[in-house]
């Protein structure tokens, strides 16, 4: 079926609306926002269509500089999907008022870009002369939003680095670790180094801005801090035996805790209420001597990068739970509460 014609800007005369178009008269978009797919979902695909043809045409428009040839706007997988079936032509309808807006729209509604694709699109907008309030408005998304995918174009080669390898992908936490590294750029680096390779989430980087913050108030100079401090080395050398008696059990215990809180979505105060009591008092122990390490700490960043290079502190399992514990300590103005650690676990999961 053929839809209506229409004349073109060069007066040529195009067919408008649903119609079977010859696949090899069509190309796909160089600017499409999307370039990632997935192989095997497109097999899949074309397993389909082999056996029930395109049901959903897909959206293109005339190629101004190719007269009687086509560009897609929407349906690039569909297409792709249609050569590898074999297919010869494949059902369209013509829309000459699309954009790549418009692509982008349809992709975001569907979750199928990523968030290097959407800071591309951005970064052509922008290098197109318009605003990001303008480019928000264009697509249905706020200033912010636009502003965290932006920073995405022009990262610090560390965090590009990072991004690259896929240790963190999530716009909101590249976002903060590039305002951190540029107000704590050493630190952000060494931090990054002496980190594990797993994956750095919103929380990781909550938890290293923390640390950051604490590191630059000065101890208090109050009498019972003045105690604490020279009784330090005591406690921490009281607490570094006490670790070593506990070294074979107790990570696998701090493990499991932090997983069932995490990944199973465990409540704090269930877990603590199933927990035999020798695994009670052995969380207790472990966690307690790490926020006392915090509190009686002298030299923040020496100890923490130690921490990190003997993997007492990570951004997962038992190294994320004594980390938290040696924040709090840090904090010095509170007693130790292993629920509120627990909890600040609990109360941190990471958005989608």
């Amino acid at each position: 079926m053929t839809g209506k014609k229409k004349e073109n800007k060069k007066g040529l005369v195009s067919p408008i609306g649903a119609t079977e178009i010859d696949i090899t008269l069509i190309s796909e978009d160089i600017h499409q926002p999307r370039k990632e797919f997935n192989q095997e979902t497109l097999r899949e695909l074309a397993e389909t269509i082999k056996l029930r043809g395109v049901k959903s045409p897909i959206s293109v428009r005339p190629n101004p500089d190719k007269p009687g040839t086509y560009i897609i706007n929407h349906g690039a997988r569909r297409y792709r999907a249609s050569i590898n079936a074999g297919l010869t032509k494949i059902p369209a309808f013509i829309d000459t008022d699309y954009s790549e807006a418009d692509q982008v729209i349809e992709n975001l509604q569907r979750d199928d870009l990523t968030s290097r694709e959407i800071a591309d699109f951005i970064g052509r907008q922008l290098a197109g002369g318009k605003s990001k309030s303008e480019i928000a408005r264009l697509i249905g998304k706020t200033n912010p939003y636009i502003t965290m995918h932006a920073a995405l174009l022009d990262l610090p080669d560390p965090l590009g680095e990072v991004y690259r390898t896929g240790r963190c992908t999530d716009v909101t936490a590249l976002y903060d670790l590039t305002r951190l590294y540029k107000a704590n750029k050493e630190e952000v680096i060494t931090w990054l180094a002496l980190s594990t390779q797993e994956e750095i989430s919103r929380l990781d980087v909550y938890q290293f801005s923390q640390f950051l913050k604490l590191k630059k108030t000065p101890p208090s100079n109050s009498t019972d801090d003045h105690v604490s401090s020279t009784t330090g080395d005591k406690t921490n050398a009281t607490s570094a035996n006490n670790n070593d008696q506990k070294q074979s059990t107790s990570p696998s215990l701090l493990d499991s805790i932090y997983n069932l809180i995490k990944k199973d979505k465990r409540k704090p105060q269930d877990l603590m209420r199933d927990l035999s009591s020798d695994n009670k008092e052995l969380l207790k122990t472990k966690i307690s001597d790490y926020f006392e390490q915090g509190r009686n700490c002298q030299n923040i960043v020496q100890f923490t990068i130690k921490a990190l290079q003997d993997g007492s502190f990570s951004a997962k399992g038992s190294g994320a739970l004594q980390l938290i514990a040696f924040l709090h300590g840090m904090e010095r103005s509170e007693s130790f509460d292993l629920m509120k650690i627990l909890e600040e676990i609990a109360g941190q999961q990471e958005a989608g």
